[in-house]
């Protein structure tokens, strides 16, 4: 009974052994401990919540042996209108696997992103310790909204560092917009020499053209103003015409310059005297010229009229008319002043007034109101 004893206890501990070694080789196969693999947990995209992005750029995070070496960044353009306070996400299955990370801050916690703050999103294991994975920048902007070109002559100057004659900078007097073709007036001192003048244009456009070919079409300036500016010949009949052209060069805008003097009708003699009329009998002397010293052609503008009449009486003894050219009176050249001396109705002595010319330049009416008007004081004498 012994020895069989000892064959069964051998027979147990050898079974033992061979059960022990059955139970190693399945320890030791090919399976691998549960790595969780951090790149799994980068955002496929960044919702927000009843916000419709614009656009949606992502850069991922730097990762480096399955560790964040880098933040990401999400840069999310929302429309012009769009409130940047209060703003929370609304980040879905779809954009990151919910089972195994999880995101901070949640969706129901609202953000500012108000003078281009940035908020850190953090990405984080869903299960057990809450260790940071990841993480991205993420910052919200509005959208530029690309405002139509106006095509318009924003600025005009002559500055007195580009034209030393001028004795400060000159800039636009006046504006006169009109359906395909505006008016700038730049009103210079008397004695400015038109023929060269060296402009500063601003404008609102893509480009600036310019021409001074009068034959042309006004939209057909084709050449380009030089950004650096360059000297213009204005002096009559010289014209200055600019076209501003949009960025898809489909549409422009067309405007001319006038440059002149606010004072360009000049008597030639401010008073005069007439040769005596005897009573009862009306006679017209020329008694001066009046002088266009402008750099437009002249016309007649609102009706000249008489002031000062002394004495004061009940129509006019001293009727004073200038004389027009058909087309009018073009810069440099006079035209004669008549003055009519009305002795029927009167009796002897000396009479006087004083006549006021009011300029206008030939199709701009619309800056009578700038002009000066001239003066010319007239005497007569009647006699028996």
């Amino acid at each position: 009974m012994k020895n069989i004893f000892i064959v069964l206890s051998v027979g147990v501990i050898a079974i033992g052994i061979m059960i022990g070694c059955s139970s190693n080789d399945e320890s030791s196969g090919n399976e691998t401990p549960d790595v969780l693999l951090i790149k799994e947990g980068k955002l496929l995209s960044f919702p927000l919540f009843s916000i419709q992005s614009t656009t949606v750029a992502i850069v991922d995070p730097k990762i480096v042996d399955n560790k964040e070496v880098k933040y990401g960044e999400i840069k999310i353009t929302v429309p012009s209108t769009t409130d940047l306070d209060k703003i929370s996400a609304s980040i879905t299955s779809s954009e990151l696997n919910l089972s195994k990370f999880s995101i901070s801050p949640s969706n129901d916690v609202q953000l500012s992103y108000t003078d281009e703050k940035i908020n850190v999103y953090t990405i984080t294991k869903a299960l057990g310790s809450k260790e940071e994975l990841l993480h991205y920048n993420v910052s919200i902007v509005k959208e530029v909204v690309v405002q139509p070109e106006t095509l318009k002559i924003t600025k005009f100057t002559f500055e007195k560092s580009k034209n030393p004659s001028l004795p400060n900078d000159i800039g636009i007097t006046k504006v006169i917009e009109d359906t395909g073709l505006d008016k700038i007036y730049v009103f210079v001192p008397l004695g400015t020499d038109f023929t060269d003048l060296v402009p500063t244009i601003t404008y609102d456009g893509a480009k600036l053209y310019y021409s001074q070919d009068s034959s042309q079409a006004p939209n057909t300036a084709i050449t380009e103003y030089p950004a650096t500016g360059k000297s213009i010949n204005f002096k009559y009949p010289n014209p200055f015409i600019l076209s501003v052209k949009d960025r898809n060069n489909k549409k422009s805008k067309t405007t001319t310059v006038i440059v002149d003097v606010v004072n360009p009708l000049k008597v030639e003699t401010i008073s005069v005297t007439t040769p005596d009329v005897i009573e009862g009998n009306s006679k017209t002397f020329v008694v001066t010229k009046w002088i266009n010293q402008g750099n437009h052609m002249l016309v007649y503008g609102k009706a000249d009229t008489q002031e000062n009449q002394n004495p004061s009486t009940p129509t006019q003894v001293i009727r004073v008319r200038r004389t027009l050219p058909p087309a009018g009176l073009i810069p440099g050249e006079s035209a004669a002043i008549s003055a009519t001396v009305i002795a029927k109705d009167y009796p002897e002595g000396t009479y006087k007034t004083t006549a006021v010319f009011y300029p206008r330049l030939k199709y701009n009416e619309k800056v009578d109101d700038v002009l000066q008007p001239a003066k010319l004081n007239v005497t007569a004498k009647i006699v028996k």
